[in-house]
């Protein structure tokens, strides 16, 4: 005993005692009550260990009713969290701070996990047409997300501060990681049934959005989502690259300086108000351009407003990709023999590829991922997209129905999100293979 409570590099302190006194507590939250779950006039309290090896839920009377299973990540969750409480406890017991440390981490992210795979049970519920369902987090819940911080804290301290500032480093490093998975496996696990349901072929390409029917086909929202996108992003790409090329190469400091504050403040204006402009005067003007050919509420408003709402976020990180670039190369190229024009295209532009691409990815993301703005001037219309004629995009599809869906409409909108979010990165991962190959070629 005294040879473990003093082994090198284990500092025996009050840290590691309270470390395991926490652990040992938090372990015994999982018994406590932890969720409470209200279908309609229904209360059901859980603690962890009811979650770990409950069937689910009754629901009803008990020749009628239904039973809500409890979701299998749900399960995994609070067993992990569990565990890894009792590991990080044995752990320090047997002087290992660093794998307590994880153990005690991973204990304390698991009520995360929980609070993720628990929102999975209202699609379920709403499947059963329970459409009056609530998730609701009790103190001990809490307190075990608390305490696995703090003892992974406490345990990695006792190794010292500079162990604990490096933990805390790769913790913060980890959180987007972290945060990207959790989205990933929530959309997967609330999308996938009911592209499963539907028909994969019949939800991506069908070509009917009519929930009051039963008809799921997303390849119109989809159709106009990459319209506008993609007419977004050739019309604000080209302005946004050679707006940034003026401020950090031509512009004098006088010129620069009153038009970086009104591109900046572009990026700052709410959605909302960009919608008004565009439904007070780009609809109107194209109504009075094309007359009777369109009503005004277009893909072309959606594509005019959503131009220049991606151009303050290209500009800006264009501008900072620009002034990145060595002066010594623009000047080498000057002593070349180059005009200013030259070395701007052949030099600082390709030395800034990453960067811009960067930019444009932000831009496409913005695009994509907008609703406001577009409700108000696309004219959410779910057709096959026309220039002049109304659409309805993926994004304004979710927010104009989610309201009030259920059932298996409710679930198509989740795997509509799903959707979005696997176009976005194929984007992203096409623009970093498209920027590693240009600087590649580069090299």
């Amino acid at each position: 005993m005294t040879r473990l409570w003093k082994k090198p590099g284990m500092r025996p302190s009050c840290k590691r005692a309270a470390a395991m006194v926490l652990g040992l507590c938090s372990m015994g939250m999982f018994f406590l009550p932890q969720m409470t779950f209200v279908f309609r006039d229904i209360r059901y309290v859980a603690s962890g260990w009811e979650l770990v090896f409950a069937k689910g839920f009754w629901f009803g009377d008990a020749q009628e009713g239904s039973l809500i299973a409890v979701p299998l990540l749900l399960r995994l969750a609070v067993l992990g969290g569990m565990l890894c409480a009792a590991a990080g406890t044995v752990g320090l017991w047997c002087c290992r701070p660093s794998f307590s440390g994880i153990a005690y981490l991973l204990s304390g992210i698991s009520p995360l996990v929980s609070l993720v795979a628990a929102a999975s049970l209202q699609s379920t519920a709403a499947q059963l047409h329970i459409h009056e369902m609530s998730v609701e987090y009790r103190l001990p819940f809490m307190c075990v997300l608390a305490a696995g911080v703090v003892c992974a804290v406490l345990a990695l301290w006792t190794q010292g501060v500079e162990a604990l500032a490096q933990a805390v480093f790769l913790t913060a490093s980890c959180v987007s990681i972290g945060a990207v998975l959790l989205l990933t496996v929530y959309l997967f696990a609330a999308g996938v049934p009911a592209i499963a349901q539907i028909g994969f072929f019949r939800f991506l390409f069908g070509t009917q959005w009519d929930a009051g029917q039963g008809k799921f086909g997303i390849f119109p929202l989809l159709l106009a989502t990459l319209s506008a996108t993609a007419g977004a992003v050739l019309v604000g790409v080209p302005v946004g690259v050679l707006t940034a090329v003026f401020l950090r190469e031509m512009a004098g400091e006088r010129v620069a300086k009153w038009m970086r504050p009104a591109v900046e403040l572009l990026a700052g204006i709410p959605s909302v108000v960009y919608g008004f402009f565009g439904m007070l005067v780009v609809v109107p003007a194209i109504r009075g351009m094309f007359g009777q050919a369109s009503i005004g509420d277009s893909l072309l408003a959606a594509i005019v407003i959503l131009s220049i709402m991606v151009i303050p976020t290209i500009v800006n990180v264009t501008e900072q990709s620009l002034g990145a670039v060595p002066k010594a190369w623009r000047q080498a190229s000057l002593g070349l023999g180059a005009t200013p024009v030259q070395t701007v295209f052949r030099v600082t532009i390709p030395a800034a590829r990453r960067g811009i691409l960067s930019g444009v990815i932000l831009g496409v993301g913005r695009a994509v991922g907008e609703t406001m703005a577009v409700i108000m001037v696309a004219g959410n219309v779910a057709e096959f997209p026309r220039l002049l004629g109304s659409v309805r995009f993926l994004t304004t599809g979710i927010a104009m129905e989610m309201s009030y869906a259920s059932g298996l409409h409710r679930q198509a909108l989740f795997s509509i999100g799903l959707i979005l979010f696997l176009f976005l990165m194929a984007v992203n991962l096409s623009f970093t293979m498209l920027a590693k190959r240009g600087a590649g070629h580069g090299r």
